[in-house]
């Protein structure tokens, strides 16, 4: 507002604290072998559709394409995926072609046996220029003609007496006739008689045809000009998404009907746990696992492929289960260090209940879950739907993680929820093994007739009944973490009564806003949560430091586990009073 009178003007605005907000969001991240895609390297999937483009399909030695299938059919959003791999024994596959000067090497965009299905066709695509009027004889250096639609850096095809060479333009005078130079002579033969009217020129452009399996790519009518927009190495590389060509020494590239790829390795046949860990050195610098350390924004993290190390040669079977268990610590070990992160464990495929129990009684920890058995889901290549393959467990129960998330919220016990495309599973446990199991908190899919497989447990791995349920464990992170985030204006605010009391308001009606969606229990709100910021947590010491200190406290909603069903007999007839335990 424009002010007509001079003076001083106070203008009042209220402060207006941003609210907090819990995410609601849950992104699962998985780390394992792949037909294709690139190594150590996180990428953001929204779809399946877009997991086949990027890594390929089912005709790989892992489960990891089956494991992400399960994730999106259970109801999974978008995820994170690692490829792993022996980075010592993984190679790209290549194409070494002939040209006038040398070579030029297409490249296999990432590393495995996939790109020993490249293929590749050249063809030339002349371009007739005018006869020349005259020609240097002596060296064969130019030839001069009145009018050519060519540039420095083309390559021109000249032919006579049945003889052809392929020729890079080095320069063309700009007089009325043009003069073009050769970077190269051309010899002609003193016993033949040649004049211009036998000479003929064409201009020259190449066209690419690669294939792989399914996919093709052609590019049309390219130059071996590095001037020109349609230089054949920039257009392709920055096109293709099944190759780069990563060296050229120069001249026309011959042309070839087809040839094939080779030298492409997978890497995983001595694929080892380390290969799985990897490091996490900074944002540029990770592999394996550590890869998910990169994101912030990722809530489950599983590796369904952990069960190769069982196939490793040379090792006793102890050992190769050890294996496992190194990456499950690792695993287990980040969820630890992220808040809001946690683990989802497989145990491993060849367990017996008992076995299972005794993997599980191993750990403990209130940041990671383990599911048993293996699930059978419906082969995606099999047209008529009766052929089965057998995958872990793990991508199958983010998805139905992140379908409760999503549908009901972080609180609700990701449990008694069917797992879809499931159709069967590996060992069928009894009644007495399941209580023995679930007492090891491990979480079981059971098969219930006319209804399909579902999870059937909500445990976590921890021994303190605190934080023996999932939900609770995951429900406190997100609080915890929604807080933090949402209280960072508070940093080098006045630390005085003022702050403490806009810091009870801000965290009392978040957490009061959770309670009436039912994150939190208690019948009234004060049973729920309490937030305290006194003078007490607040001495005058803590003042001096630049210390704020508030304590809040929330009770979160569990889950029902068991029922109680007593029947009394009566005159009448019988009645049933049903009470949870």
């Amino acid at each position: 507002m424009t002010k007509a009178v001079p003076g001083i003007y106070v203008s009042e605005q209220q402060y207006v604290l941003n609210p907090l907000q819990i995410r609601t969001d849950c992104i699962a991240a998985f780390a394992g072998i792949t037909e294709r895609g690139p190594l150590n390297c996180p990428v953001f999937i929204q779809n399946f559709d877009m997991f086949l483009k990027i890594f390929g399909g089912f005709d790989c030695a892992g489960v990891l394409a089956l494991s992400v299938y399960s994730y999106f059919k259970c109801g999974g959003t978008s995820c994170v995926v690692v490829r792993v791999a022996n980075t010592k024994n993984a190679k790209k596959a290549d194409i070494s072609l002939k040209t006038t000067k040398g070579t030029v090497k297409f490249q296999a965009l990432t590393e495995g046996t996939w790109g020993n299905y490249l293929s590749c066709r050249i063809w030339h695509e002349p371009e007739k220029l005018n006869r020349p009027e005259s020609v240097d004889y002596a060296d064969g250096r130019w030839v001069e003609l009145t009018d050519i639609d060519a540039e420095k850096g083309d390559c021109i095809k000249v032919m006579f007496a049945g003889k052809q060479y392929y020729r890079i333009i080095s320069s063309i005078t700009k007089k009325e006739k043009k003069r073009i130079y050769f970077s190269e002579s051309i010899k002609f033969s003193a016993h033949t008689k040649i004049s211009c009217e036998n000479i003929k020129l064409e201009k020259i452009y190449i066209s690419f045809a690669f294939a792989c399996k399914d996919r093709k790519e052609t590019y049309l009518h390219l130059s071996i000009n590095p001037d020109s927009e349609r230089y054949f190495v920039d257009y392709i590389n920055k096109r293709s998404v099944l190759g780069r060509i990563v060296s050229y020494s120069g001249g026309m590239v011959h042309n070839i009907f087809a040839q094939h790829a080779c030298g492409g390795n997978d890497g995983i046949a001595d694929i080892t746990a380390k290969d799985f860990i990897g490091f996490y050195k900074g944002p540029e610098d990770y592999a394996g696992i550590g890869c998910f350390e990169c994101r912030d924004d990722i809530s489950l993290i599983a590796v369904p492929d952990a069960a190769w190390l069982l196939y490793n040669a040379g090792k006793t079977t102890e050992q190769k289960r050890n294996d496992i268990r190194v990456v499950q610590n690792a695993l287990i070990s980040q969820a630890e260090r992220f808040p809001g992160r946690f683990a989802i464990l497989d145990i491993p495929a060849d367990f017996q209940p008992l076995e299972a129990a005794e993997w599980a009684k191993k750990i403990d920890t209130p940041h990671a879950a383990a599911y048993y058995p293996e699930i059978d889901i419906i082969d995606p290549l099999d047209a008529i739907g009766a052929r089965t393959v057998r995958i872990p467990p793990s991508a199958a129960v983010c998805g139905c993680i992140a379908a409760t998330d999503g549908q009901k919220g972080v609180f609700c016990t990701p449990a008694n929820i069917i797992l879809s495309g499931a159709v069967g599973i590996a060992t069928r446990v009894n009644d007495g093994e399941y209580e023995f199991l679930y007492n090891h908190g491990v979480n079981l899919l059971k098969y219930f007739p006319g209804k399909g497989i579902k999870v059937w447990g909500a445990r976590t791995l921890s021994s303190n009944p605190d934080w023996r349920y999932i939900n609770v464990r995951r429900t406190f992170s997100r609080i915890a973490e929604s807080i933090k985030t949402g209280t960072h204006w508070a940093v080098f605010e006045p630390n005085d009564k003022n702050l403490r009391k806009r810091l009870v308001r801000q965290v009392s009606g978040f957490l009061l806003d959770l309670w009436m969606k039912g994150y939190l229990a208690g019948s009234t709100s004060e049973q729920a949560f309490f937030v305290r910021c006194d003078e007490e947590l607040n001495p005058v010491e803590n003042i001096d430091n630049g210390i704020v200190t508030f304590e809040v406290g929330i009770a979160i909603v569990k889950p029902v586990e068991f029922f109680t069903i007593k029947i009394t007999a009566e005159k009448d007839g019988a009645s049933v009073y049903i009470a949870d335990v």
